[in-house]
């Protein structure tokens, strides 16, 4: 209690702090220009303004993901308004002794009863009689509302022997809400008040089903909705046990993170901001920078509110109600207070309507049965609800399942682009296995296994139907790993020992040719004509000779000369070329004595080999 009574002081010093951290900066900059980055960071401190002061309506996120966000958001929210206008009494010796067997184990209080009176269609009612009637109004509640978060509540008929604290937070909700807890001391009969859940009763509901509607409605506490539930304000702030409020948990309810986290945005606003404040100082301005992208996004994805003038309805609240898609509407007429026969109104359980046929009841796509007994005939309770056939579900049997038989061959096919996720509503998981091409094959093969082994659940439509038989899943699931083997052991693999082939044969290519340079071969006298022989090599071009013949080849050897013979690549027959050029025979460049002018076309005629003028 002294915890809770400081928390709000110390949240509001946070904020001083945290303002006057970031509004210092801005007042030192007002002289000459305000920071961009803290004109924003102060545009974003007015948008995350404090939820107590949004009595406007709700913000919403759009990154946010919604889970279990249904209508109700509360299981027995609609009880919880009922029983606040019931006559509700002090319970009598009988009353007490009423055993529960829904609620037997979440109810240790001495329980507020409704007036017997109020049972029109039983005669001579008692206390007990209205303490079993309220635990199948518990029960009611509870299997409308797992059926609300598409789940099958055929599955979850013990919620005390439950391994899911979801499971049994609902349970205990429900319990809570249609059997209240009577003051310790009261006279048998004597009216009582209701007492409504207390704080931690609702708050373990929220954080065991992880409730996200990304906005703030899901409140406990001062709570502002619209429509059918105006007049609800939110549960008991007692925490219990307590004798003010009913519900005897003991986990403490999330504390709301809002105003936390806009102290956290301010504090980073004033000490990140790029090049700004302590930022400055404490690190450089591309690391500032980054850091402060950094916090920006993460408060991005945790605070809820990007929607200035907010919104006059909760998310959960807009929703349909499941208790209205749940309805029924018989073609039986009931007679009015004026003795007239008229159409009888939408109701809940068809199961408990005797004057409807069986083949009216489930919407004809099921059978009743007891729920706490699976259909025994030895209940006290026997209160009956649909259980659908294998391809529908939801409390009358009107909404057809998915198939498993089309998710698994979906899964196996396309598996790698997440064709299988779309199919089951999970758009987002869908994208993520298409961008990363079925997790490279390890999210593929996981999802083959988990929808064929079983029906699971889906994102929007309640469990699978259980259309596909499991020798057609191993058969299925043998095969595809069996070709995927192929294709990895032996297209792959063959591929790899062709490279490998190559390799070897670029690796003996190298080593004959290495080995053919190496070996000497016979060389027949006509393949030697024009080619350098050893003989030239040793011999100088140009030789030393007179003076007249210094930068010309006229004084080459012979063997020089044979050895250029149609040679391109001897510097003789390039020479012998160029010579025979008409534009350069009258250059000089080929005959140049000391002190004698350059010789006439007519002394410079031939240009054949052997010839003395080269």
């Amino acid at each position: 209690a002294l915890l809770k009574a400081l928390r709000a002081p110390f949240l509001a010093a946070c904020d001083c702090v945290a303002l006057s951290i970031f509004i210092c900066p801005i007042v030192k900059d007002s002289m000459t220009q305000v920071g961009f980055s803290q004109t924003v960071l102060l545009a974003s401190f007015c948008l995350f303004a404090p939820r107590e002061a949004r009595i406007d309506g709700f913000t919403t996120n759009a990154i946010c993901r919604k889970n279990n966000c249904v209508n109700p958001v509360f299981p027995g929210l609609q009880g919880a308004l009922e029983l606040k206008a019931e006559k509700l009494l002090c319970p009598n010796t009988e009353a007490k002794d009423a055993k529960l067997e829904f609620c037997d184990g979440a109810v240790k209080h001495k329980v507020a009863v409704i007036d017997p009176k109020h049972w029109k269609n039983m005669t001579n009612a008692t206390m007990a009689d209205s303490v079993r009637q309220q635990d199948q109004m518990a029960s009611t509640a509870y299997f409308y509302h797992l059926s609300g978060m598409n789940l099958d509540a055929w599955d979850y008929r013990k919620p005390q022997e439950q391994s899911s604290e979801c499971i049994k937070a609902i349970w205990k909700m429900v319990c809570d809400t249609y059997l209240p807890k009577a003051p310790a001391y009261c006279n048998e009969g004597e009216k009582v008040d209701y007492q409504l859940l207390c704080e931690n009763v609702c708050g373990s509901y929220v954080s065991a089903c992880d409730v996200e509607c990304c906005d703030e409605s899901v409140k406990c506490q001062d709570s502002k909705f619209s429509g059918e539930y105006a007049n609800f304000t939110g549960y008991s702030k007692h925490t219990a046990p307590s004798r003010h409020c009913t519900g005897h948990s003991s986990a403490a309810a999330p504390l709301s993170g809002g105003v936390p986290l806009r102290s956290a945005l301010l504090l980073s606003l004033g000490l990140l901001a790029p090049g700004q404040g302590l930022a400055a100082s404490a690190m450089s301005s591309r690391k500032s920078s980054s850091f402060f992208a950094l916090t920006m996004l993460a408060v991005a994805t945790t605070l809820s509110g990007c929607d200035a003038l907010g919104k006059a309805t909760g998310v959960w609240e807009s929703r349909p109600n499941y208790l209205e898609q749940f309805a029924y509407t018989a073609r039986v007429y009931e007679l009015s207070p004026a003795g007239r026969p008229e159409l009888a109104k939408a109701a809940m359980n068809s199961c408990m309507n005797d004057k409807l046929d069986d083949n009216q009841k489930c919407s004809g796509r099921g059978t009743c049965r007891q729920f706490l007994t699976g259909g025994s005939k030895n209940s006290t309770n026997g209160l009956s609800f649909c259980e659908c056939h294998r391809d529908w579900t939801d409390p009358e049997c009107r909404t057809r399942r998915k198939s498993q038989m089309t998710a698994f061959l979906l899964s196996i096919f396309t598996g790698f682009l997440g064709l299988d996720r779309f199919y089951m509503g999970e758009i987002s998981t869908g994208l993520v296995k298409m961008a990363t091409l079925g997790g490279l094959g390890v999210w593929w093969a996981w999802d083959i296994v988990r929808i064929g082994a079983a029906p699971i659940y889906t994102w929007s439509s309640g469990r699978l139907a259980a259309d596909l038989p499991h020798w057609l899943f191993v058969a299925l699931a043998v095969l595809w790993a069996a070709l995927l083997s192929f294709f990895l052991f032996a297209i792959i693999g063959q591929a790899w020992h062709d490279l490998r082939l190559m390799e070897r044969a670029l690796l003996h290519a190298d080593r004959m040719l290495t080995k053919e340079k190496s070996r000497k071969t016979a060389r027949s006298p006509e393949d030697s004509l024009g080619m350098p022989s050893k003989a030239s090599y040793c011999l100088q071009a140009p030789p030393p000779g007179p003076e007249e013949y210094y930068g010309t080849m006229a004084a080459a050897h012979p063997q020089v000369k044979l050895a250029a013979y149609r040679n391109p690549m001897s510097a003789f027959f390039s020479y012998a070329r160029a010579s025979e050029a008409p534009e350069l025979q009258s250059s000089g460049a080929f005959w140049r004595p000391t002190g004698m002018a350059p010789p006439s076309s007519s002394d410079q005629q031939g240009g054949s080999f052997g010839q003395q003028q080269y």
